[in-house]
């Protein structure tokens, strides 16, 4: 008998894996599509830990060096006129200390030369403080900073006046000798006006340097309580003594000058005189004695406690 071939089964191919079906399959199901996030977060932790990102003080400081947006642009010069507002205050205060003292007087002397015009006066280095101070009143207005607007204005104007029309003449009777003592008497308000100057900015710009430093804000609020009604007092003195010479006839000037000089000297006279104390003051101590008196921190204490 013929032997006939055994019939085999045709070959059966095995298709090959379509990874874009598979890709789409894994995007339909949620389970193997969080499993394959999980698993590309572990290998991505784990070449971190072979691998760790750089730390070198180049890498950290490259993004701040090269960062050129307006916001911190502007945020970094700010703080360096506040740093060298402090620091101009600083040495008008050690100033007055070393002239009041009579220690080292040949170094204080060329800054009290009012009458030389010296270009080293503290009144040019007051000049410059108060502009900065100006710069701040501005950005006040602007809303970049809190604050009293109209306080600020009447505030700065009254010290311009005070270094243009008061101080020069205080100033510049340092270490006269006179029978009545009046030249020494104004050199005394005047040095009463600086301290209180100097004293409350030096107390202030901390607060702008340092926000969160809870002890910088405790001087800039308590401080003022103390300088205020000093400073307001000689002032005013200070502008009556030098409208009473003015009003005798002792200046000689335009009629425009005259009575520029008689407005601006009589508006300190005014403003410190009744308005200081009925206005300005009881608001420095409504913020202030809070403050001195420990009763805001009790207050938050309470608050957190409930």
């Amino acid at each position: 008998h013929a032997q006939h071939p055994t019939p085999t089964a045709p070959p059966i191919h095995t298709p090959l894996p379509n990874n874009n079906a598979t890709v789409q399959l894994n995007s339909n199901n949620p389970h193997l599509q969080q499993r394959t996030n999980k698993e590309r977060k572990q290998q991505a932790q784990s070449a971190n830990q072979k691998h760790p990102p750089s730390t070198s003080l180049i890498a950290l400081t490259t993004p701040l060096l090269y960062d050129t947006s307006p916001r911190l642009t502007m945020e970094s010069v700010f703080t360096f006129l506040n740093a060298g507002a402090l620091l101009g205050w600083s040495t008008v205060l050690s100033l007055l200390l070393l002239q009041s003292t009579n220690s080292l007087t040949s170094l204080t002397a060329p800054f009290f030369d009012i009458d030389n015009d010296s270009t080293t006066s503290i009144i040019n280095l007051l000049l410059f403080l108060e502009v900065i101070c100006f710069i701040e009143v501005g950005r006040i207005a602007v809303g970049q900073l809190k604050g009293n607007l109209v306080l600020g204005v009447v505030l700065h104007m009254i010290r311009m006046t005070c270094l243009i029309l008061v101080l020069p003449d205080g100033l510049s009777s340092l270490g006269t000798d006179d029978d009545d003592g009046y030249d020494g008497q104004k050199s005394m308000i005047c040095i009463l006006v600086l301290y209180s100057w100097s004293l409350t900015e030096v107390g202030r710009y901390p607060m702008y340097l340092f926000p969160t430093s809870s002890i910088a804000r405790y001087i800039r609020l308590v401080l003022p309580i103390f300088t205020f009604p000093v400073g307001a007092a000689a002032e005013a003195y200070g502008a009556y003594t030098v409208l009473t010479e003015i009003l005798k006839g002792v200046d000689n000037g335009t009629p425009i000058v005259y009575w520029v000089k008689v407005g601006c000297l009589g508006m300190v006279v005014l403003i410190n005189g009744l308005l200081g104390p009925t206005m300005a003051y009881p608001a420095l101590l409504k913020k202030g004695l809070p403050v001195l008196m420990g009763r805001k921190s009790e207050n938050k204490k309470r608050a957190k406690r409930a």
